[in-house]
């Protein structure tokens, strides 16, 4: 049996003796969280003076020229948007592709850096152990930039699969209640609604216990194909292999890892709140930072189009960045946390290896499960 308080303090003295992996924390966890100036809003359709529109759903009191001059902007630019959206087809299909491709381009980078970065922590971490030697960033990044982050990620696409099949029979589950309900009061539709909301809270239970099975199976699918530099195809066998001859002890560290979670959780919740005045200046900080991506892409939008849509494109750009800066202590407080449990378990991982390498006789079930 492993030793997991050895485990656990190694992992913390890694964490806080090898200063390169936290960059690479943060990029892991990066890419993983009244109105007081007298201005009203009155969503009420009011008749009243003072040239408002009653056709626009949108009353409000502004208490000088430049609010007033804001609210006559926003009803001609923005409000009209909701009100007759029958007008801006054009516009909405407009921000609907201009919101798919920046997500699109978004995930793809956040894939390219979180798998980089994962793999350089695992990678960092098991030669610091092997040679006591600690890489650089750039060192750390050419560790990470491989083909071996690539299979993480097929390996993570193809774990998800089945979740996926689940959620997808949930929906359906979801779709028969529905219509059995609306089908009428008959006893057959009272029935099938019932069996449907039993097999929904099954569906439920069954995707939390899958979920955390395959979260299991990835600690070590994603170190054959990160450490030994596996095939996706022996990543799977070999780490299944391994898990079915080690699953005590895995069991044991995922319980362990399970209560320091919640107690983590816990107190990540009481210095959210501890931080919120850390946050008001990092909030600052944040809105000077996503103002200079913000104009760039209100510049670059209005070449081919016009407001509301320059605006919003300005929106969806500056946002990201003006939450990255004011919420940049938790992220790096979740990056070395990452890098905690990312240590664990591939020191777990290492611990298993040297066991089954030294007592190879103890585990019959290694020649009959290959």
């Amino acid at each position: 049996m492993i030793d997991i308080a050895k485990i656990l303090k190694r992992a913390w003295n890694i964490l806080w003796n090898y200063r390169t992996l936290w960059i690479f924390g943060f990029l892991l966890a990066l890419t993983g969280g009244g109105g007081g100036n007298g201005l009203n809003y009155q969503f009420s359709r009011r008749r009243g003076n003072g040239g408002y529109n009653p056709d626009s759903g949108f009353n409000f009191n502004p208490p000088n020229d430049s609010v007033r001059q804001f609210n006559l902007w926003f009803e001609q630019h923005v409000a009209s948007l909701f009100t007759h959206p029958e007008q801006y087809v054009t516009t909405l299909i407009w921000i609907g592709v201009g919101l798919l491709l920046f997500i699109l381009i978004a995930s793809l980078i956040a894939a390219f850096i979180r798998y980089t970065s994962e793999a350089a922590i695992l990678r960092m971490v098991d030669e610091h152990e092997q040679s006591g030697v600690k890489a650089g960033f750039k060192q750390g990044w050419k560790l990470g930039w491989s083909r071996r982050a690539f299979r993480m990620w097929v390996i993570d696409l193809v774990t998800s699969l089945p979740a996926i099949l689940l959620v997808l029979l949930l929906l359906g589950m979801g779709l028969l209640v529905f219509f059995s309900v609306r089908g009428g009061n008959t006893g057959l539709a009272v029935g099938g609604a019932i069996a449907s909301i039993g097999c929904v809270f099954l569906l439920l239970f069954a995707l939390v216990v899958l979920a955390v099975f395959l979260n299991l199976l990835r600690q070590f699918f994603v170190r054959k194909a990160a450490l030994e530099d596996a095939s996706i195809g022996d990543s799977f066998r070999q780490g299944w292999q391994m898990f079915t001859r080690n699953w005590k002890s895995a069991a044991l560290v995922w319980l362990v890892m399970l209560g320091i979670n919640i107690g983590f959780g816990i107190a990540t919740l009481i210095l959210f709140i501890l931080l919120i005045p850390v946050f008001l200046i990092t909030g600052l900080a944040g809105l000077i930072v996503a103002a200079i991506p913000g104009l760039a892409a209100f510049g670059i939008a209005s070449l081919f189009a016009s407001s509301p849509l320059t605006w919003i494109i300005a929106g969806i750009v500056a946002l990201p960045f003006f939450f990255l800066v004011t919420f940049s202590p938790l992220c790096l407080i979740g990056g070395l946390y990452d890098i905690f449990q990312s240590s664990v378990w591939t020191l777990t991982f290492r611990e298993l290896k040297t066991l089954e390498t030294l007592a190879p006789a103890s585990m019959p079930s290694d020649q009959s499960s290959v």
